[in-house]
């Protein structure tokens, strides 16, 4: 069985500034920090350090930009064969400006997650058998994960698909998914149910079933999450942690799910596992570089009362 993750490679470029410049306006950075990141890399490497056997199935670009973003995936032993290399477009990267107060600007540059397509497709339909596990998100094409959908079902494969960033526009083949799991802002525009608190993150849940989706997850932050499924709607509460950085953890959130049902966990029990791996990468700077391998999420979980 393995976890195989289509989906979206970034190189990070973050900035740290006393203010964000307005439109004409030149202001000197404090320091400049570069990253890996982009929601399909960040899931595959949650679900690796989960203890997954995982491919990441993408695009980069054929420049210095690429290099960085594999890095840490390589580092940890995600399989990146079915990774392609754009000629034309650069590695996608996110221009990141941070005030001191937290408040930020984000350009995303696409490049190459724009280019996924049929190559990538051919590779999944390869690949994949009823034992795996797809993740994907939505910054790649979207006719590229309706037909990715496809090819799972026709393989048998579960879907998970984190809809982010998120549109009132998406297909409605695209929620017919075994699970589907944004979060609160992502479900307020995916159902129209502006969702604040837990009432109405269960309703909203209920709402992606009725859309198709076989479970419905809606991430509450540190409030934890709901879920809906056939037999009933439930909530877990968030874990008390310190955090510092909550970069990254929704990622984290999905690809240690994907992880934990890939070694057959019940649900209840993968989302407990996602759940504490997703607080615990809070308690560091920093995305990539803060997500927990399983050893210490276990210790974690044992740790903290909360999460018994």
């Amino acid at each position: 069985m393995s976890v195989l993750v289509l989906g979206s490679i970034n190189l990070d470029l973050v900035a740290r500034i006393d203010k964000i410049p307005v439109a004409g306006e030149t202001r000197i950075a404090k320091s400049l920090l570069t990253a890996p990141g982009g929601k399909g890399a960040n899931q595959a490497l949650a679900a690796r350090r989960m203890g997954a056997a995982t491919r990441l199935v993408g695009m980069v670009g054929d420049d210095a930009f690429a290099v960085q973003a594999l890095r840490i995936l390589r580092q940890d032993g995600v399989d990146l064969s079915s990774i392609g290399v754009s000629k034309t477009a650069s590695t996608g990267l996110a221009l990141i400006t941070v005030e001191p107060t937290g408040q930020n600007a984000i350009t995303v540059v696409p490049g190459a997650n724009y280019e996924v397509g049929t190559a990538a497709l051919a590779s999944l339909e390869r690949l994949l058998t009823a034992r795996d596990i797809l993740v994907m998100q939505a910054e790649i094409p979207l006719d590229v994960i309706e037909r990715a959908v496809l090819l799972a079902k026709r393989a048998g494969a579960q879907v998970l698909w984190d809809p982010a960033p998120a549109s009132d526009h998406f297909p409605a083949s695209l929620f017919k998914v075994d699970i589907i799991a944004p979060n609160q802002s992502e479900a307020s525009v995916l159902t129209g149910i502006p969702v604040d608190d837990v009432r109405s993150a269960k309703a909203a849940s209920r709402k992606l079933r009725e859309f198709g989706a076989q479970i419905g997850i809606v991430k509450l932050g540190d409030q934890g999450l709901v879920w809906a499924t056939s037999r009933g709607v439930f909530y877990e509460a968030g874990l008390p942690v310190q955090a510092i950085d909550a970069v990254g953890a929704g990622d984290v959130f999905l690809g240690a799910l994907a992880a934990r049902l890939d070694v057959h966990d019940v649900l209840s029990d993968a989302i407990h596992y996602a759940n504490a791996a997703a607080a615990l990468s809070t308690t560091k700077e920093g995305a990539q570089p803060s997500f927990p391998i399983l050893e210490a999420v276990e210790q974690f979980m044992k740790s903290s009362p909360s999460s018994l």
